[in-house]
């Protein structure tokens, strides 16, 4: 409850104008482009209520969107407010012939032409075959207008109002709630930030599988780069591909327990608990999933982009020697060789 009571403020914060405690934060912390909050505070030391109140940003952002007013305030291309995701992720390869890849939603909106029109610049001419992509891009943008005279606004995706409230979000971060999300196993892991958001968007369905780019309007087929049998989906992919199992029979045989995988990401990340592992050996067991996302994620887009062909044997590799360097760089009293690792995962479990 606590964590959603703090992001209350920053609900507040991004829709409460002239009020005199918004402008003390702002003068201390500074504020992002937008204005929808202020910058993080990346200071190595400190407890303050605000840097607390602030990191709990990140995880509200996926329940935002913004309804265009006059556009100032929002990115075109990266926030959300056409539709239920940002126009970047629904259209990536436009999206990287983008002249403006930052530009406010204003700043592509011609209020001077015939009846008004969208003025999106890329770097090169189409090829043939995105020429069906950009037609279905100008059809999705031509349904929203610019509105001079009104005030851009965020929207509460979690309830009909479009007004946040604390028990929406409580719902989304704690489980039992109608909407749960592993939070924990996903933000408060410990490992490189980039893994942590990997394993967000895998759990929300998000990551560029290829049923995902077929939905997105590109013609190709659909086959597992790993096993090269069933369709590639996300669960598929990270949890049940038969190459996939592989990782996951060796994680559990390292630390001798036995598992039954969930049938999706965000349910296995949501059981994933391991209060009978001892405090400093959970943490590598909370990092273990992730890692194994990350590692074949990693070697699949090896296979899709780099000509390479699977090898188990660098996949079972891959996985321990990312396990072992995020143990080394998280935890202090960690082992300093590949084989006592392996002997220090499964010790408690003797």
């Amino acid at each position: 409850m606590n964590k959603a009571l703090l992001g209350k403020w920053n609900w507040r914060y991004a829709t409460e104008r002239e009020v005199l405690w918004k402008k003390v934060i702002s003068h201390k912390y500074g504020v992002e482009e937008g204005g929808w909050c202020t910058r993080a505070d990346r200071g190595r030391h400190g407890v303050g209520l605000w840097k607390a109140i602030r990191k709990e940003w990140l995880g509200m952002y996926s329940s935002l969107a913004f309804r265009v007013g006059n556009g100032r305030r929002v990115r075109f291309w990266k926030d959300k407010w056409c539709g239920d995701e940002p126009l970047y992720e629904s259209f990536p390869s436009l999206f990287a012939i983008s002249q403006a890849k930052d530009a406010w939603v204003s700043e592509m909106w011609n209020p001077d032409g015939v009846g008004d029109s969208w003025t999106p610049l890329f770097s090169r001419a189409l090829n043939d075959w995105e020429i069906e992509m950009m037609e279905q891009f100008m059809l999705k943008i031509q349904a929203f207008r610019v509105q001079r005279v009104n005030e851009d606004k965020m929207v509460w995706t979690t309830s009909k109002s479009g007004v946040f409230s604390v028990k929406s979000l409580y719902s989304i971060l704690e489980p039992g709630g109608s909407a749960m999300f592993p939070y924990v196993g996903i933000w408060k892991a410990s490992v490189p930030p980039k893994v942590a958001f990997f394993a967000w968007e895998a759990s929300w369905g998000k990551i560029l599988t290829l049923d995902q780019l077929q939905r997105r309007g590109y013609s190709l087929a659909n086959r597992c780069f790993l096993c090269l049998a069933e369709a590639e989906t996300v669960d598929h992919l990270l949890l049940h591909c038969v190459m996939t199992r592989t990782l996951w029979n060796l994680l559990f045989s390292l630390f001798g327990v036995e598992w039954v995988l969930s049938g999706t990401v965000k349910d296995t990340l949501l059981g994933w608990h391991g209060a009978f592992v001892g405090k400093i050996r959970k943490k590598a067991w909370q990092m273990a999933p992730l890692c194994i996302f990350w590692s074949v994620w990693k070697e699949r887009n090896s296979l899709a982009f780099g000509n390479e062909v699977l090898s188990i044997q660098r996949l079972k590799h891959s996985f321990v020697c990312n396990l072992w360097s995020w143990v080394r760089m998280f935890i202090v009293l960690s082992p300093r060789s590949l084989v006592s690792f392996i002997e220090w995962l499964g010790f408690c479990y003797r």
